[in-house]
């Protein structure tokens, strides 16, 4: 039947995980009240966190086998690793990575791992869970997911694909909904979602809507990729990325040697070029647009991600109390008290709070943005409005978004998503309500989710009377078995040791005007999005107007062992995902006889049994 999206993934019984997702950047590393720290080793301070020496004579592992976790017998024989098969022996790919590791040893490789967390401390990498005062450090393992080039190639054309169909989405439902009118999604869908909201028809029709999409996927235990969820208002997560590489290349050289990868500090030229190709036709600046990060600040959970991002696109990082309208045009006061005008702004903020905040000026905000965005004055990216393309219960039309706006077959799989309301639905959810994840449409954070191999019979009989009085608010989702990683820490026991857990994968997606195209400025659009345009798809001539690239980078998140939930704030944390730009040779390894060959060594991207 079905599952679904939520920043939050989660698994259920026998290590079989149920997918969810999509949160706000707010919510993006958040975490309950009582949530435990996400420190991979008990709390550290700087006086007990052992210092690494690179130098130094690394003493022999005194471990007869760092993956004892990985036997036939053993309960991790039941996941699907990307890295070792059920017996310890590594994956192709993996076998130089698990080899140096080996040579390390666990006591060198725990002295490793603390000093991350240490160089975690001192550079700031840190994120605020809700509910917390103090900003908390997101744990780093120091075994890496590695990304073949022919399995990376596959996936980048599959979310390129998604990504310029639901920026045609967002341009259609703030236009003339055309995918409404063919009957594809209904109308009752549309306006139910929380995302779809007045200012998105602020955005000149015709461009661009999601310049930076984050998408998230899993592999299953069948070497098999979905894409778990959407996000196109504020997706976080390449600054992480690109400072677990810059640890990895600090402690773990002697294991990178082996690998040619990509480097995710190319993502912050592509994230430059795609702001500037972004740039408003009646901008101040339209050759050399000028451009800022926006933030509320150092009580955002982002916070170091936008100081990073604005750090390595060399533009400034400001606050709404910077910023005024003068003479139609946006401006940013510097630290001299100076004026300068703005032309693109990458939004990390939401937009209640950018509206109704005070300029330098002493004037509210709203108004003179609203005027300049709809002149083309000034650029937003993302532009407000995108939530309604992320959202939980438009997630299962995404499919439908490709064929009817690119006119081409979904090249990645998603969760299969049961709209309740729909009818037959909610008696088929009801039936299976012990086997299946049920959501909130309007939930966030994995608030108010069921999974119904862990609930209790009072948790069942509660959800069951929810969904026959208001369908409407729920979806349903089957339960997808999740990939798992060595990942070092506390196991279930306590004791420190590599053992499985569970991961998923955020990837980026840059989305820009082809470069021959150019946005008709005669064409206008009323408060119905009505246009002069006759194309049968509203999308389709708009579709064909974009280029999508997806960032040679990714962020790698685990879950706490044992634990069924994939999320940093809940004891996770990530690891540094290496895309390798061309295969590696292998040496040696041969994997057992019987044995599934991974994807990516031989090029498919879904494993033949």
């Amino acid at each position: 039947m079905c599952p679904t999206q939520d920043d939050t993934n989660y698994t259920a019984t026998d290590a079989a995980p149920t997918v969810t997702g999509n949160i706000t950047e707010a919510e993006e590393f958040a975490a309950p009240n009582d949530a435990p720290s996400p420190l991979v080793t008990a709390e550290l301070s700087e006086e007990t966190l052992p210092t690494y020496d690179p130098d130094a004579e690394a003493e022999p592992s005194t471990d007869a086998n760092l993956f004892a976790a990985y036997t036939p017998d053993s309960p991790s024989a039941m996941l699907w690793d990307e890295a070792l098969f059920s017996d310890g022996v590594p994956r192709p790919r993996y076998a130089y990575a698990m080899e140096k590791f080996a040579e390390i040893g666990l006591s060198d490789l725990h002295d490793r791992q603390a000093a991350a967390e240490r160089m975690e401390l001192e550079e700031g990498i840190t994120f605020r869970a809700t509910g917390e005062d103090e900003p908390q450090v997101f744990p780093m393992d120091f075994v890496p997911r590695i990304v073949s080039d022919e399995t990376w190639t596959f996936l980048s054309e599959g979310l390129e694909q998604r990504a310029r169909a639901l920026n045609a989405f967002l341009d259609d439902v703030y236009g003339e909904k055309k995918i409404v009118e063919a009957g594809i999604i209904d109308e009752f869908d549309l306006q139910r979602a929380p995302g779809y909201e007045d200012s998105g028809y602020l955005q000149p029709p015709g461009s661009v809507r999601a310049h930076i999409c984050g998408m998230d996927l899993v592999c299953t235990d069948e070497g098999r990729w979905f894409v778990l969820e959407d996000n196109l208002r504020v997706p976080s997560g390449i600054a992480f990325s690109h400072s677990m590489r810059r640890i990895t290349r600090k402690l773990y050289d002697d294991v990178m040697e082996g690998y040619d990868m990509h480097d995710p500090a190319e993502a912050f030229d592509m994230i430059r070029d795609t702001l500037a190709a972004s740039a408003p036709e009646n901008g101040k600046n339209p050759n050399e647009p000028a451009m800022a990060v926006l933030s509320i600040g150092d009580s955002d959970s982002a916070w170091f991600e936008h100081r990073r991002i604005a750090e390595l696109i060399d533009c400034p990082i400001l606050t709404p109390d910077k910023l005024a309208i003068i003479d139609g045009y946006l401006h940013y006061q510097d630290d001299a008290g100076d004026a300068h005008p703005l032309d693109v702004v990458y939004i990390r903020i939401e937009r209640d709070t950018l509206f109704g905040a005070t300029g330098f000026n002493g004037e509210v905000l709203g108004p003179g943005l609203e005027d300049a965005l709809q002149n083309r004055r000034l650029a937003f990216a993302n532009a407000f409005g995108n939530g309604v393309g992320d959202d939980k219960a438009i997630y299962a039309y995404v499919p439908q978004m490709i064929r009817f706006y690119l006119d081409e077959e979904p090249l990645l799989d998603q969760v299969p998503t049961c709209l309740c309301h729909k009818p037959g639905e909610v008696d088929a959810v009801l039936g299976r309500l012990n086997e299946v994840v049920v959501k909130p449409v309007d939930g966030y954070g994995g608030n108010g989710i069921t999974i119904g191999p862990e609930c209790t019979a009072e948790e069942l009989e509660k959800r069951a009377q929810e969904l026959k009085d208001t369908p409407e608010q729920f979806i349903a989702q089957d339960v997808v078995r999740l990939s798992t990683l060595p990942t070092y820490g506390a196991d279930t026991n306590g004791e420190m040791t590599i053992h499985p857990r569970h991961v998923d994968l955020r990837a980026f997606v840059h989305v820009r005007p082809a470069a021959a195209h150019q946005v008709d400025s005669g064409v206008a659009s009323d408060k119905q999005g009505h246009t002069d345009d006759g194309d049968e798809r509203a999308g389709s001539s708009y579709a064909k107007n974009l280029e999508a690239f997806t960032v040679p980078a990714g962020l790698t998140r685990t879950a706490a062992a044992g634990s069924l939930i994939v999320n940093s704030s809940r004891g996770g944390g990530g690891k540094d995902t290496w895309i390798l730009r061309k295969p590696v040779s292998w040496g040696d390894a041969v994997p057992p006889a019987g044995a599934l060959v991974d994807e990516g060594e031989e090029g498919p991207a879904v494993i033949d049994e």
